[in-house]
């Protein structure tokens, strides 16, 4: 589940609108989230966790107002849902730097993957040439 919210939440700011979804729903934030939604604080929740990953901070507001909505779907105080909040957000930004970290090695490993693609390919073209240059004088003295 940690690994489908944190590449959601990577994603979320790309796919949802970014910025301008997370300041939406800030500004129709209500102080106590309404009962019966049950699909938007999922959405919201990710465009949050999205919004806070580059800084690599969630902002107290908005572990608060999760853990609002994390306490009163769960039933458990607000102290115990925020530290749920901010510990799903630990877990996420750590999965976030476990991909960047991968993606980077991946990177390095494409980039050398090409030059030694190149250095045999050129190693090819020389020996290449090289040959054709003693077949043609071979030809040229037996002619």
């Amino acid at each position: 589940m940690t690994s489908g919210l944190s590449a959601a939440a990577a994603n979320g700011a790309k796919s949802d609108g970014g910025q301008p979804s997370y300041l939406m729903d800030q500004l129709f934030r209500s102080a106590k989230p309404r009962p019966g939604a049950e699909e938007a604080p999922a959405a919201e929740v990710t465009r949050i966790f999205a919004n806070a990953l580059p800084s690599g901070q969630l902002p107290p507001e908005d572990a608060r107002y999760v853990g609002q909505l994390v306490a009163q779907r769960a039933g458990i105080s607000q102290q115990e849902a925020e530290k749920r909040v901010n510990e799903a957000f630990a877990k996420v930004k750590e999965t976030e730097t476990k991909a960047r970290e991968a993606a980077d090695a991946a990177r390095k490993a494409s980039a050398a993957a090409a030059l030694l693609l190149f250095i045999s390919l050129l190693t090819g073209a020389f020996l290449a040439s090289l040959c054709a240059i003693y077949g043609g004088r071979r030809r040229d003295a037996l002619t």
